[in-house]
């Protein structure tokens, strides 16, 4: 659907993850600290179509709303703040570069489909939430866990970079018949006449089967 093409360009192409941050940190990134959130408009999310079977729906995993992240392998322990749209359509992005933010007009996580994580590399002082996130290996293990404390865990499978403009935004944002987390944060140059990193890593992951 074409609504659906524009949010998800509308999420990859703005400064998800990218916080205000100095110009290099231990090395490992070059950073500014003017970084703008630069988003571009999209329509609401509706919900799925009716048109799926009973039988299928029947087989989706009731996802959980996420309240905590934990990922051992890079010693990330972050509460989990509730992002949507912004009134002029852009995405929100965490308040706390401390916490990770989960899109929640999207899917949940452990449902079918892809729910999305984003979180900060870096701010004025030092590393945020997703600094090491490009560190993480296939096997490594990723928990959400909910207010109730039932908790998922995911698998990661891939760890990829893409540049802004040139990202497969269906194997990212899209429907699949999977339960898949995707976590997202920038990385690479900072363009400072764009505004923002000239990349986006993704960390695939999926759920672990019972």
């Amino acid at each position: 659907m074409p609504f659906k093409r524009l949010l998800m360009i509308m999420i990859f192409l703005g400064a998800v993850g990218c916080s205000s941050s100095s110009d290099q940190i231990a090395g490992k990134k070059e950073v500014s600290s003017n970084e703008e959130v630069q988003l571009i408009s999209a329509p609401e999310i509706t919900a799925s179509s009716s048109s799926e079977s009973e039988e299928s729906e029947e087989r989706i995993i009731e996802g959980i709303v996420p309240d905590q992240l934990s990922i051992p392998a890079i010693n990330v322990d972050a509460n989990v703040e509730h992002v949507g749209q912004l009134p002029d359509g852009q995405m929100d992005v965490p308040r706390d570069d401390r916490n990770v933010g989960w899109y929640e007009p999207g899917a949940k996580p452990g449902e079918r489909g892809n729910a999305v994580l984003a979180g900060h590399v870096d701010n004025k002082t030092g590393p945020s939430v997703f600094f090491h996130l490009g560190d993480l290996e296939a096997g490594d293990l990723v928990t959400v866990t909910d207010e109730h404390g039932l908790a998922y865990d995911f698998e990661v499978h891939a760890v990829e970079s893409y540049p802004r403009n040139n990202a497969p935004l269906e194997k990212v944002f899209g429907t699949s018949s999977k339960s898949s987390l995707n976590l997202i944060t920038c990385t690479g140059t900072f363009d400072r006449d764009a505004g923002t990193h000239e990349e986006r890593m993704v960390v695939y992951t999926t759920l672990v089967s019972e």
